[in-house]
């Protein structure tokens, strides 16, 4: 072989082991600047006030800044959009909730799809309490099984998500039928119960402490698992009261792009695994009435995947009537 031919594959060799040891020394680097953390609903509520104490744990464990960046609208797509549209580098997380997928179902048109995005650690979930009107006479849920007429019962979706699939299964579960009465937002459903407006409202069990004591209000059931903290003395499951297909929990966790390079993505995984887990964050679970997720992170997947999948089914329903 000639001489510079030679020297040209070894000064070639020399390069490419340069640039990949470039590049591992970045990955190795990472996290090297501040990250943000989307969260796609806005300042105030539940998803929000979790996410800004798991990304004070995580800016603590990584060394970094973890910054909360509220981009609420279209149902969550807004926010789902603004970390899609960023390099997928692990600088950019997503605070995932239902409305990841009932965003997408109800606009198919949102540029993203299911599986842009990869679950790294469940923050914590909530559990609902049904309220009525206290002056329906409905003390016990009892009350309300075969009533003979369409409930009234608030939702806050578009026909497919949370409050829509919690009053389809209850009207199931009660025999009965139910009207949606919808409303832009939770406070709205609950200023309409208190002024005795609607039937019927599912609340948060943190949203609801700040009205079990009202006598306006009755809290009939909540839609925990079995030996589950309700914080709401004297309210049962609706398993307990014989309405076996309501356990259900809106879950917050954190995402990230799936194209996100393999070696960064599980050093972050990592990173989010301690600080969902720490003492801080289950602190913060409690204050808010929030609880763990109990299960492994591939449950957790599989859960939400057949929330999608009913989600999914209710808007072919929609779209058949």
């Amino acid at each position: 072989m000639p001489i510079v031919t030679r020297r040209r594959i070894l000064l070639g060799s020399a390069v490419l082991s340069a640039l990949f040891s470039f590049g591992a020394a970045a990955q190795t680097a990472y996290p090297s600047k501040p990250v943000r953390l989307v969260v796609p609903y806005p300042p105030g509520a539940a998803t929000d006030a979790i996410s800004r104490a798991f990304a004070q744990q995580l800016g603590s464990i990584m060394g970094q800044p973890v910054v909360v960046e509220n981009r609420p609208g279209a149902g969550s797509a807004i926010g789902i959009m603004a970390v899609k549209n960023r390099p997928a580098d692990g600088y950019t997380l997503l605070v995932h909730a239902e409305g990841f997928y009932s965003a997408k179902i109800t606009t198919p048109a949102a540029d993203y799809a299911f599986s842009d995005f990869e679950i790294l650690a469940p923050l914590g979930q909530s559990s609902y309490a049904f309220i009525v009107p206290s002056d329906r006479g409905w003390n016990r849920l009892e009350d309300l099984k075969g009533i003979n007429r369409e409930l009234d019962v608030g939702v806050a979706d578009l026909g497919v998500g949370t409050y829509s699939t919690l009053a389809a299964r209850l009207a199931s579960g009660l025999r009965t039928q139910y009207r949606p009465i919808p409303f832009k937002g939770g406070a709205e459903g609950l200023t309409a119960i208190l002024g005795g407006q609607i039937d019927g409202y599912f609340t948060t069990i943190g949203t609801t402490q700040s009205v079990k004591d009202n006598p306006h209000v009755r809290v009939l059931a909540y839609t925990g698992r079995k030996g589950s903290v309700s914080h709401l003395p004297g309210v049962k499951t609706f398993a307990e009261l014989g309405v076996p297909n309501m356990v259900f929990h809106s879950s917050y966790s954190v995402a990230v792009r799936s194209e996100t390079p393999e070696p960064v993505r599980t050093k972050l995984a990592e990173f989010v695994r301690q600080a969902a887990t720490s003492a801080a964050m289950e602190k913060a679970r409690r204050d808010l009435y929030l609880e763990g997720y109990e299960g492994s992170l591939d449950d957790y997947k599989q859960e939400l995947k057949g929330l999608a999948d009913e989600f999914a089914a209710s808007a072919k329903g929609l779209k058949k009537e």
